[in-house]
């Protein structure tokens, strides 16, 4: 079951990721930490820094989650059996202006969620008949996990590891009930969240080659 389950998330994490092949993903390399600092204090950045940086955004997301998830995402055209599904930008739009008054992601990340919206939609134009789910929406986009409630339930239970110091911010895995490595960057003052991957029991988080 275990297996099943990180199989069905590095699935997710795939299609995160597939954004990056198709133009939708940031053309340029992020500045250097320099660039952040200029006219700020720069952040501390360390281990436990991060820690209660990832406490900050479980508290945030057990908060927000209902609404987030009360957000009707994809509109089903027809009668249950038949009807075709279809993106609605309008509640993305509202979804990804959650994201970004949250103070927690970067605009990057804000704006890789609405790549990923349109990478969907664009596949389930594309399907000939309606499947049990619509393309790329069978699980919580953030956690990238069907089973959100039981990983909220854990997140008093988390544990740290695998701190990594990168040129503008730093990393670090966290394992709830599976294994989230969490990207931060420096941007002004603040460290904000720039990307979430599924790690899977051999290290891997599933980003496209």
């Amino acid at each position: 079951m275990k297996r099943e389950r990180n199989l069905f998330l590095l699935g997710i994490t795939l299609m995160v990721s597939a954004c990056s092949l198709i133009g939708f993903h940031r053309d340029q390399e992020p500045p250097s930490a320099r660039t952040y600092f200029k006219g700020t204090v720069s952040p501390e950045v360390n281990q436990p820094v991060l820690e209660e940086k990832v406490r900050d955004f479980f508290d945030w997301y057990a908060t927000r989650v209902d609404s987030l998830v009360d957000i009707q995402l994809v509109d089903n055209s027809g009668v249950e059996d038949t009807g075709r599904y279809a993106v609605n930008f309008d509640s993305t739009a509202a979804y990804l202006r959650i994201l970004a008054n949250s103070g927690i992601f970067t605009q990057d990340y804000v704006e890789d969620k609405k790549a990923y919206f349109q990478l969907c939609a664009g596949k389930i134009r594309q399907d000939s008949v309606r499947t049990a789910s619509p393309y790329g929406f069978d699980a919580d986009l953030i956690l990238l996990s069907q089973e959100y409630e039981e990983d909220i339930s854990n997140f008093s239970e988390a544990t740290f590891s695998n701190y990594t110091e990168t040129e503008n911010g730093a990393s670090i895995d966290v394992t709830i009930v599976y294994t989230l490595r969490i990207d931060f960057v420096i941007q002004g003052d603040r460290l904000l969240i720039d990307r979430i991957d599924v790690v899977t029991p051999e290290g891997e988080t599933g980003e496209a080659e």
